[in-house]
């Protein structure tokens, strides 16, 4: 078995190179369509496994991109589809963020509406009691315009 050349070494660089990017692509696309869906959580495995495909695309970029010329010159990259695929990743990963930004936002006003209610909580509770800590009677506290629902 001959030693792989600098050429075919290459090739194979920019063959997992665009293998990775469509299957990075693909799986931003099926998490977002997951993320578009309020109460649906995010499987582990599909997270864990675009952590692992998005390392590998750095490391494959940074390994691919100097030898883009010489592919292109060789006629091995077509590098007008190769730019066309990674707009569309850099779109689904846009779309990605925007979905993820939403999700944190409602997460917080979750948040601050469950502290909101227990501050109020807290608040109503002591009122209905004396500055000795004793429980005022109901009536004193109905007379005082409160209203408890707990």
């Amino acid at each position: 078995m001959s030693e792989p050349t600098l050429a075919s070494l290459d090739r194979k660089t920019l063959r997992d190179f665009l293998a990775v990017l469509r299957e990075l692509t693909q799986l931003i696309g099926e998490e977002n369509a997951i993320l578009a869906i309020p109460a649906e959580q995010l499987p582990p495995e599909l997270v864990r496994r675009k952590e692992e495909l998005s390392e590998r695309y750095a490391r494959l970029t940074v390994a691919l991109r100097p030898r883009t010329s010489a592919l292109a010159a060789a006629g091995e990259l077509d590098p007008t589809a190769m730019e066309a695929d990674i707009r569309a990743l850099v779109r689904r990963v846009k779309e990605n963020q925007a979905l993820l930004n939403a999700r944190k936002a409602a997460t917080a006003l979750r948040v601050e509406a469950v502290m909101k209610a227990l501050a109020e909580r807290e608040r109503r509770d002591a009122t209905n009691y004396s500055a000795s800590g004793e429980a005022r009677p109901r009536g004193a506290c109905r007379a005082a315009g409160l209203h408890l629902s707990a």
